[in-house]
């Protein structure tokens, strides 16, 4: 059979789809297939080695520091002002967030994050100067008849290369965590796109093959002599199939089905890949194989060992046991008794009830710290109880049936024990090295992420000897909600008056219905919530001295958050015969309110805030903005400010985008004087 070399001309011996089997391709290909490994190497290495300059300077910190007003976080030269320079360039890029689309279905397409979107378009590029480097043949070329093949074994190997790296990342002990101190969770992103871009690379390498088929009538032939083409096919099929389920509306449908079938996938795929590549090209499928039986190894050993208590001696037994509480409003609290491994705050287990679901394994942050002050001595620790606590909104599925089974039991009187709960983990890495270094924290969430952020409150209260100002804000719908915490945030303000902290600021936001009774049994103490909020800053919940040419409208009075229902004070003016009286009646904020960029919204005030004394207060309705929240606390900042948030996505877009923003507008590390600030958000889900 002839060809012209518009058609299959030097087809003869190449194998179809088989990366080049002739070995025209093959010494270039391979060399710039592992340039890409390199490169993920280089980059993991790059991240690896700054996440141990972090820990290493909060090590060097604590030894040559000792006081609360010592300053560590401040750059101190000219090498540590580069660095923190270059630390507020590079957050400043990556903090921006798009809010969610608006839509059931559109809001899963939401953009990621400046920062990973970034990133993205960095493996885009790498990905698309490797596929297209140097494959183009012109017909001057002694091996013009390969023009389509080039390209198309190029693409192949490209592909492949890419598929350890996929399931690297989607194991949870991975050489990339390992090597950069990520947590698996926090690369979860980044596994979703590389399946993408491996779909689309893959579409390159069959396209160029399939082309040259149609253009030579073989397409038929070509199907029935080789029959890997077949199962590259099917494996290009199962990549778009797990593409498209991947998204979250999908996986949110029923989490515990989509699971099963992206496991049964995943497997399916490597012995797809397994037959359809070349010998040659197979020790890529095989690091994918050893990348999962790593982590199913090590994993299966950790569970082992916690599960059957092996490093407790004696205890004896097989899983945990626990006891539910039934909150209102669907939330519930569970207690794992006597837990015999240590975790960090804010790490979260796997956790799986036999009774309620045999293959079914949940994430849920550990709501306690392992550590529990000793009462009347808040500088020392002491080993306390070992229960581990989650906290968790019942949804279908595993929590709906926990909840049924524990309200039955709760109108029968009793508590529900469950007698067998196994536990794998614990997982995360958080930012406790920036914490116990920096200067200010503050911590911000919503409904149960407060799950998140107590645990970390109480971690610094022990670890973080510098911190010189706490904050401590929780959005809830309910004001009952409170109930979950409010004992330990009594008892950490406490502590941080006793170490001299110098500005300590709680403050709860109630958005749902409540009523009079609800709010009373919030019962915050008197001296914190005596002062009438008659003015913006004082509504956030922030000291400030107010004065004022003018009384409000009752307008711009109703729109200010009151904070207590039964005390009341005067705000300082000019002509005290001017002065308005406010009743301490709480109630939401209006837009109606005009307000300068460092005023308080009441006309004529020009003061911003001070911080010279603790808070706790609670608030009607959602924070206005972030900014009265958190830029008094950075302005007053000596050193590094921590932000840590955890909440929905749209709280977490807005917190994200306005901390980029404050930090440019404040120029910070730029020769302004102003001090870094550190974000680290976490989402429900991921």
């Amino acid at each position: 059979m002839s060809h012209s070399h518009g058609g299959m001309d030097g087809m003869s011996g190449m194998g179809g789809m088989d990366m080049g089997s002739t070995g025209l391709f093959l010494n270039d290909n391979k060399k710039i297939a592992h340039a890409l490994w390199y490169i993920v190497a280089a980059a993991a290495i790059i991240r690896g080695i700054r996440a141990l300059v972090d820990h290493g300077r909060t090590i060097l910190a604590k030894r040559k520091y000792s006081l609360r007003s010592d300053v560590p976080s401040r750059p101190s030269n000219l090498l540590t002002q580069i660095y923190h320079t270059m630390l507020a360039i590079a957050r400043e890029s990556t903090y921006p967030a798009m809010q969610p689309l608006k839509g059931r279905i559109v809001s899963y397409f939401t953009p990621p994050p400046l920062g990973q979107s970034l990133l993205i378009l960095v493996y885009w590029t790498v990905i698309l100067i490797m596929l297209w480097t140097n494959v183009f043949l012109g017909p001057s070329s002694s091996l013009y008849g390969y023009r389509w093949e080039k390209p198309a074994f190029r693409a192949g190997w490209i592909s492949v290369t890419q598929v350890p790296l996929l399931y690297a990342l989607s194991c949870k002990f991975n050489v990339i965590s390992i090597v950069t101190g990520i947590s698996y969770e926090r690369l979860n992103w980044l596994h979703r796109w590389v399946s993408r871009t491996l779909f689309l690379t893959v579409i390159v390498h069959w396209a160029y093959f399939f082309h040259e088929w149609t253009l030579a009538d073989f397409v038929k032939y070509q199907l029935e002599i080789m029959p890997m083409v077949k199962y590259g096919f099917g494996a290009w099929a199962v990549i778009g199939w797990m593409v498209l389920t991947g998204f979250g509306l999908f996986r949110h449908l029923c989490y515990e089905l989509w699971l099963l079938q992206h496991l049964a996938g995943a497997g399916t795929l490597l012995w797809l890949l397994y037959v359809h590549v070349p010998s040659y090209a197979r020790y890529n499928i095989w690091m994918a194989v050893a990348f999962v039986a790593f982590d199913r190894g090590v994993r299966g050993i950790w569970s082992i060992m916690n599960n059957l208590h092996l490093r407790a001696p004696g205890k004896g037994g097989i899983g945990f046991k626990g006891d539910i509480a039934v909150y209102a409003a669907g939330y519930m609290r569970l207690t794992v008794k006597n837990v015999d491994f240590d975790w960090r705050a804010g790490q979260h287990v796997f956790l799986s009830i036999p009774g309620r679901g045999m293959f079914e394994s949940h994430p849920f942050t550990i709501a306690n710290t392992r550590l529990t002050p000793r009462p009347g001595d808040f500088n020392e620790e002491e080993t306390g109880s070992r229960d581990l606590e989650v906290f968790f909104k019942c949804h279908d599925g595993f929590t709906k049936q926990l909840q049924a089974k524990a309200q039955h039991r709760q109108a029968a009187g009793t508590s529900l024990t469950v007698n067998r709960i196994f536990l794998s983990g614990p997982w995360g890495t958080p930012p406790l090295s920036a914490i116990e270094r920096s200067n200010c924290l503050i911590f911000v969430a919503s409904s149960t992420g407060a799950s998140y952020t107590m645990p970390l409150l109480e971690h610094a209260i022990q670890k973080a000897p510098f911190v010189q100002s706490i904050s401590f804000y929780w959005v809830v719908r309910y004001a009952t909600q409170a109930q979950w915490f409010d004992g330990r945030l009594r008892a950490a303000m406490r502590q941080l008056a006793s170490l001299g902290v110098r500005h300590i600021q709680f403050k709860l936001f109630v958005t749902g219905p409540h009523d009079g009774a609800d709010l009373r049994k919030l019962n915050i103490p008197a001296d914190t919530t005596s002062e009438v909020r008659t003015c913006r800053l004082r509504s956030q919940g922030l000291p400030c001295e107010c004065k004022s040419h003018g009384i409000r409208s009752p307008e711009e009075t109703r729109s200010t958050l009151k904070m207590s229902e039964d005390s009341s004070s005067h705000c300082d003016e000019k002509n005290q015969s001017e002065k308005p009286v406010i009743t301490a009646a709480s109630v939401s904020s209006s837009s109606s309110v005009s307000t300068a960029e460092h005023d308080c919204g009441l006309k004529g005030c020009m003061n911003k805030p001070t911080l010279d004394s603790p808070s706790f207060t609670y608030a009607l309705g959602r924070p206005i903005s972030f900014d009265p929240l958190i830029r008094p606390a950075v302005e007053a900042a000596k050193g590094e400010t921590v932000i840590v948030a955890c909440g929905g996505k749209a709280m977490m877009a807005s917190i994200r985008t306005y901390v980029a923003k404050l930090s440019d507008e404040r120029a910070v590390h730029k020769g302004t004087g102003a001090q870094g600030i550190y974000l680290w958000t976490e989402s429900y889900g991921w």
